[in-house]
């Protein structure tokens, strides 16, 4: 009896772990920064102004940021400077970014 009790919450911890998942490829994780970007604007450019650079390591997908300069865009079309980093957890898809002072990582959804 006791079992059917906790049922209910058990399904719901499953649910919530297998909803996280790990993060598997650069396509994944280049989704994850690219939506949080825009859900929490990260930066102001548009789409169309920006690049990333995605880095693999062993524990995170590390995505560079950087200006993209065109015609449209404006800047130096020999530059592309960086604007930030993202990390992309692979274990559970956590993101962390140094987009507020430059330097040190923080929860992209703080």
């Amino acid at each position: 009896m006791k079992l059917f009790r906790c049922l209910p919450a058990l399904l719901f911890l499953a649910s919530t772990l297998a909803l996280a998942g790990q993060i598997k490829t650069k396509d994944e994780a280049i989704k994850l920064a690219i939506d949080a970007i825009h859900k929490y604007h990260l930066t102001t450019l548009n789409d169309e102004c920006g690049l990333a650079d995605i880095i693999e390591k062993p524990l995170y997908f590390e995505i560079v940021g950087r200006e993209r300069h065109t015609k449209n865009c404006g800047g130096t079309p020999e530059t592309g400077p960086r604007l930030f980093n993202v990390r992309v957890r692979k274990h559970d898809g956590q993101l962390t970014s140094d987009v507020y002072d430059g330097t040190n990582y923080k929860l992209v959804n703080h």
